[in-house]
């Protein structure tokens, strides 16, 4: 009874000062002690001790808000392109105004469960909710490399599986629409960026990040640089005779040929405001209301694979790390001849 006495008045005296009674002491440790499988071989004060360990370990030093932690996580993107620091604004703000109670919760209480449901209720289409899945799961890691959390829960929402609706090339007569309408269009201004979408297939952003010095007729290539590119490397994609010509007849004013059959100029070969002159274009030519995205860059590909026949050319010329995203998605040569090909390159 002593010795029973002594252990009581010892526990009494550690745990002083820590608003601990020794009777909360004995249901912590035998909660884990429950929690301990039968099977383990360990006694039971090590037992205990690692689970007190474990959680030590796991304690994190401090909080922090999603609202908060969005905003220091764009701000550690700025060497990120403008256009793409604007997308991750853009769907950032657009969770947070589906849920703006999330906001201010702590990024290692969001369950799985919780941000799936979130990515449901702000993007309704496959290809969003992927988007933002793709944002949300590089904010979570930024979050825990700054032990704001201790998991990425995104990490276990899988992907939605995207079902590609075919994409229809344009016809000869729908380009030259297009065409003209561009020559017609703000003094000729946008032909040039236009006839890149049409004869090279260049993405809309990376026409849009072009300069003049990055075309060089002599060697007939487009320069598309790193900072320009999609997926950051250079590449050089192919001018064909349709699109030397036409650019032979969009040499900017006042640029001189630098002597090796480039443009001198290092301006941006889209003008102010394109986005909105580019909608006019298509409104002009008959595509108001019925405009398929990257359906330039598709009918390039189908059109280049029906003329050539050479999938590893056209790969270089797309930036394609391989052959399946063309044969999967780009190249649809149905309706398509052979002769109609030449035409649209010669």
């Amino acid at each position: 009874m002593n010795t029973m006495n002594k252990e009581i008045i010892s526990a009494k005296e550690m745990l002083r000062g820590t608003g601990v009674s020794v009777l909360d002491a004995v249901r912590y440790v035998k909660n884990i002690l429950d929690a301990k499988p039968k099977e383990m071989k360990i006694g039971g004060v090590q037992f205990v001790s690692k689970v007190v360990e474990t959680g030590l370990r796991n304690v994190r030093t401090s909080e922090m808000g999603v609202g908060r932690g969005f905003e220091l996580y764009v701000q550690a993107k700025s060497h990120l392109r403008p256009d793409s620091r604007r997308d991750i604004r853009c769907l950032g703000r657009r969770l947070l105004r589906t849920r703006p109670e999330f906001a201010g919760r702590n990024f290692s209480e969001l369950s799985r469960a919780e941000c799936e449901q979130w990515l449901a209720a702000a993007f309704t289409t496959d290809p969003q909710f992927n988007k933002a899945r793709a944002m949300l799961h590089g904010l979570f890691n930024f979050a825990l490399r700054r032990e704001w959390c201790d998991r990425n829960p995104i990490k276990f929402i899988e992907r939605r599986k995207v079902v590609e609706k075919e994409i229809i090339p344009l016809k000869l007569d729908d380009v030259n629409r297009l065409i003209a309408a561009a020559k017609n269009h703000d003094g000729g201004s946008c032909a040039a960026p236009v006839a890149l979408l049409v004869y090279a297939g260049i993405r809309p952003r990376e026409v849009r990040r072009l300069r003049w010095s990055d075309i060089d007729t002599d060697e007939n290539v487009i320069t598309v640089r790193s900072q320009c590119s999609k997926t950051g490397g250079v590449r050089q994609v192919e001018i064909c005779p349709a699109l030397k010509r036409f650019l032979s007849g969009c040499n900017p004013t006042a640029s001189p040929d630098d002597g090796a059959g480039g443009y001198a100029r290092a301006e941006p070969l889209c003008p102010r405001n394109w986005e909105k002159h580019w909608r006019e274009i298509r409104k002009s030519s008959g595509f108001c209301g019925r405009w398929t995205q990257d359906v330039l860059r598709h009918t390039y590909a189908s059109y280049h694979a029906k003329r050539f026949s050479d999938l590893p050319r056209l790969q270089l010329n797309m930036g394609h790390r391989d052959l399946s995203l063309l044969l999967s998605r780009y190249v649809n040569m149905r309706g398509i001849s052979r002769p109609r090909a030449k035409v649209f390159f010669n």
